[in-house]
Parts: C-alpha cells; sequence; structure tokens
C-alpha cells in the first residue's frame, strides 16, 4: 500500500523571499529550529507532542499561521502507525522560510522505532 501525503513543513508566505536558497544566509532562524523539532518529535513517535505543535513546538504559529498545509503529515503519521520505521529522505528550504522535508514510512516488521540513516 502506498499512501502520499504532500504538504510543506514550514508555510509561512510573509517571509518567502523569492530566489533564496537554503544556502543563502537569508533563510528565517525559525525554519531550522521548526525542522530539527517536528524531526525529532516525527522518528520517535512522540505523537502527543506532534498533536499539539502549536503549543509546543518552537516558532509554530510563525511556521505554519494556518494548519491545513501541515495537516497531510498527520493523515500519513496515522497511517503509518507506531510501528513504522521514518526517515527523512529531502531536507530543504525554499525562499528561506518553506521547509520542503519529504519522509518515507516503512513498515518496521522488528518493532524498531529508530530512524534509519
Amino acid at each position: 500500500m502506498l499512501i502520499v501525503g504532500s504538504s510543506s513543513l514550514t508555510h509561512n508566505l510573509r517571509d518567502m523571499i523569492l530566489g533564496v536558497t537554503e544556502e543563502s544566509s537569508r533563510v528565517q532562524a525559525y525554519v531550522p529550529a521548526f525542522q530539527q523539532w517536528m524531526h525529532d518529535r516525527i522518528v520517535h513517535h512522540d505523537i502527543e507532542a506532534l498533536a499539539d505543535y502549536r503549543r509546543s513546538a518552537p516558532h509554530a504559529v510563525r511556521a505554519h499561521p494556518d494548519d491545513e498545509h501541515l495537516l497531510p503529515l498527520y493523515v500519513v503519521l496515522g497511517a503509518a502507525g507506531t510501528h513504522s520505521a521514518p526517515r527523512r529522505v529531502h531536507s530543504g528550504i525554499t525562499g528561506g522560510a518553506l521547509s520542503m522535508d519529504a519522509y518515507l514510512f516503512e513498515a518496521d516488521r522488528g518493532g524498531n522505532t529508530q530512524m534509519r540513516q
């Protein structure tokens, strides 16, 4: 079975600067902080913290002024279940403010929920 959820890990178009790439020093500081917080919670299956991200994550409201662009991640998390092995397959920032991380949730038949490199 394949389930695809498409969204942005951060989505604040007001902060976006056209033509800016991740290598630029103009990346908004809150973006990598939010990326890392989300990554840590995803790979450790911390569903409680993820569900309360707007209060728990650093700069959550700035990273997502509205929830709708993050909601597909929760659909995929639910479908993958707690015995999946999440793996970040892409991490990038576009326009200084849009985190375009991609995760793969593979079935983990051994019960290991730690991230695989």
